[in-house]
């Protein structure tokens, strides 16, 4: 039997071992190899901006009349942030509640009823490339792309209605992978070996090769993921240790076809697998990092895309054409012998799958002009499937049946828009935007059960239509390039749909109906000291009407219902400052009041009025301290991080458990050795016990912990 502290050794040998003859290799790939191309820090002072797409069309971060907040590559690698909670933690006005990969979800301005995955379309748009990752009713999970060779991801706070859509009722996550370069050759890999206090060792390792095949007119880029990340809780029921082990494996193949100056044909697909053997949520009746469940609790996510996208300059505008088929796929088991203790062991098994296609094309105008334009229509077809089933083996005999209950709804969303923005300036520093979609949703369902606790075989149908318009305006007062004051109306929306869970004791509304809000909002950038220092802010209230809630049945079964109105108010800051070209400070700060505006009787009893919103902390800081020996050999680095969530209700439940209130520190220092990087890192350097969210299970309470200390080692090769 090898021992932990063997196995981690031969870890590191076989880490190592691969990064020498990588590197040893890869020279011989092709002649006289370009070094990275890096700015100087001795000579850089003033700060940058990135180019995003939150306009759908090429446009600078700080330059957008909204509340967006952007990571590159490069800033993503300073801060070592590769998933979903390495830089949505730091991104003002976002809380992430961190459970099992897949399944863990960003509440934005704390527009959310949960901290979950609810039995609903959810609050938060995610999306790559612009091409929607959700789901028109229930989520078939949230794929955690891998930054690795990232071109930036840009968080849009605010609902996005207007050109994202449904579901951005809170705000939208956009990842833009890195585009074929036409022109070079180049490769990148990386490794990294990790070590978790209360786990084991995890490893990850990621590779991209761009390969132009036809100079300036075709190329590839292809990008592979592994990571295997540790688990660091004890299952003591069924006698596992370090049980919510994941595994995640994913890749991305991106080409691009650019025939004349005027004509670019992208084709991309991704692939990824997120597998945890079983769920991380503690009990704290059991212990520090223990639960207690007869099974395991598996989860497993797939997600699949294939898109397709023409831009063709028209002169007059940009036309950009898009067409994607993307498919998911869940299972998950989860313990339900406390509902039934005397058919132990009982497993709420929950298969699914979304399959559909999307379609969007759009004009816009060249940017800058004293009148700026961009129109388009939006088509998407989402079909699911989802399976309830209730299963006691030991039952059969006494009931005729193990499968106490088995109930398929059939989904099919359909979603159609015709959206558009328009921009006029009526001097250099004066503009007024204004823009809709008007929009039509339609949701049909058929329900199917069947066993001995559902009262007999039934079949049932159901369905909602909508047609709406989600408009937004916007002010902005622009002087010079150092100031930049903007004011925002705009609303969002979701589909309603139907509840799937059938609880025989207690009466589950059949269907739950949509939901909408208006967002107001005041913002500022601005640049100081030779725009070595940047200050933005921005004030917002939100209001919310008819409220889509997740609640759980006496029975343990989760439904939706909804909950009249909530209110969610606050201010989002950040500041980055370059003291001296080797010296950066960086901090953001949100303050937010998120409450319902009336009572609400749930499942368990009544939420009053003034109740805070689930995962709606009041306060969230985060900051960091960069220094860069530019002038020394290896040009090494130091950053120090800090992140601080208050406390939150877990739930909208009248006594909900807690989560959030405590703080992390992080520690990287990284140089580079010719064309090979290498990181050292201690990311919770405190071993803070945090709780990322807490909820209600048939068990009881269960908390989801942000992960132990951490120590760990990344190596990195650019060709």
């Amino acid at each position: 039997m090898i021992s932990a502290s063997t196995h981690r050794t031969r870890q590191l040998s076989v880490l190592m071992g691969t990064a020498a003859a990588l590197c040893l290799a890869m020279p011989a790939m092709a002649q006289a190899p370009a070094a990275p191309s890096q700015p100087d820090a001795s000579k850089v002072t003033v700060l940058d901006d990135i180019i995003v797409t939150a306009t759908k069309r090429p446009e600078a971060a700080r330059e957008i009349s909204g509340s967006v907040s952007a990571f590159d590559e490069n800033k993503l690698e300073t801060l070592g942030a590769a998933t979903l909670g390495d830089y949505l933690t730091r991104t003002p006005g976002v809380v992430f509640n961190q459970t099992i990969p897949g399944n863990s979800a960003a509440i934005l301005r704390g527009v959310a009823t949960t901290t979950g995955i609810a039995q609903a379309q959810g609050t938060t748009g995610y999306f790559i490339d612009d091409v929607p990752l959700t789901d028109p009713f229930y989520s078939a999970g949230i794929p955690d792309i891998d930054t690795f060779d990232v071109d930036n991801v840009a968080i849009l706070r605010g609902p996005q209605g207007t050109l994202f859509g449904s579901s951005s009722l809170g705000g939208a996550i956009n990842y833009q992978a890195a585009k074929p370069n036409l022109g070079e050759l180049s490769a990148h890999l990386r490794g990294t070996l990790e070590d978790t206090r209360h786990g084991d060792g995890s490893y990850g390792g990621q590779a991209m090769i761009n390969l132009p095949l036809a100079k300036d007119v075709f190329a590839i880029r292809a990008v592979f993921t592994r990571r295997q990340d540790s688990g660091y809780i004890e299952n003591v029921g069924t006698h596992t240790s370090h049980a919510n082990r994941t595994d995640v494996t994913g890749g991305r193949l991106l080409a691009t076809y650019a025939p004349t100056d005027a004509t670019t044909v992208n084709y991309l697909f991704l692939d990824q697998i997120e597998e945890t053997r079983d769920a991380g949520s503690s009990e704290p009746g059991v212990g520090d990092f223990a639960k207690l469940t007869v099974i395991p609790e598996p989860f497993k996510y797939r997600t699949t895309i294939h898109n397709l996208r023409l831009d063709q300059d028209l002169g007059f505008a940009m036309l950009t054409a898009t067409a994607t088929h993307h498919a998911k796929s869940f299972t998950s088991q989860q313990d339900y012998s406390g509902l039934a203790p005397a058919f132990a062991p009982v497993a709420f098994l929950e298969p699914g799958t979304s399959k559909g296609d999307t379609f969007e094309a759009r004009l816009a105008s060249p940017a800058g002009r004293r009148f700026d334009y961009l129109i388009g229509v939006f088509h998407d077809s989402t079909d699911e499937s989802v399976t309830d089933q209730l299963v006691a083996p030991s039952a059969a005999a006494a009931l005729g049946s193990a499968t106490l209950i088995d109930a398929n709804v059939g989904i099919r969303g359909r979603e159609s828009a015709a959206f558009g923005e328009a921009t006029y300036r009526f001097s250099d520093a004066f503009k007024a935007t204004v823009g809709g979609r008007l929009f039509r949703t339609e949701l049909t369902t058929v329900t199917r059960q069947s066993g001995p606790l559902t009262g007999g075989a039934s079949v049932t149908s159901g369905g909602s239509k909508e047609t709406g318009f989600s408009p937004k305006a916007s002010l902005t007062w622009q002087p010079d390039d150092d100031v930049l004051v903007y004011g925002l109306v705009s609303k969002g929306f979701r589909f309603g749909g139907p509840n799937i869970a059938t609880d025989p004791t207690f009466a589950i509304p059949r269907q739950f109906d949509s939901d909408s809000l208006i967002n107001y909002e005041l913002g500022a950038r601005t640049n100081w000291l030779d725009r070595r220092l940047q200050l933005d802010g921005t004030l917002f209230l939100v209001d919310w009407d008819n409220i889509q809630v997740s609640q759980r049945s006496p029975g343990g079964f989760i439904y939706t219902g909804n909950a009249g109105k909530a209110r969610n108010a606050g201010f989002e800051g950040s500041a980055t400052f370059r003291a001296t070209p080797a010296l950066t400070f960086q901090g953001g700060v949100t303050y937010l009041d998120a409450t319902l505006r009336r009572d609400f009787e749930s499942g368990s009893g009544l939420v009053p009025s003034g109740a805070r919103l689930p995962g709606a902390s009041r306060w969230q800081v985060s900051d960091s301290v960069i220094y860069n020996w530019s002038d020394v050999t290896a040009r090494p680095s130091l950053v120090f991080s800090h992140r601080y969530i208050s406390s939150a209700p877990g739930e909208l439940t009248p006594a909900p458990s807690r989560q959030g209130g405590y703080n992390l520190f992080d520690l990287r220092l990284s140089a580079t050795l010719g064309k090979v990087g290498i990181t050292g890192f201690v990311e919770n350097i405190g071993d803070t016990r945090g709780v990322s969210e807490a909820a209600t299970s048939v068990r009881g309470p269960v908390e989801f912990l942000v992960r132990p200390r951490t120590v760990g080692v990344t190596l990195d090769y650019r060709l």
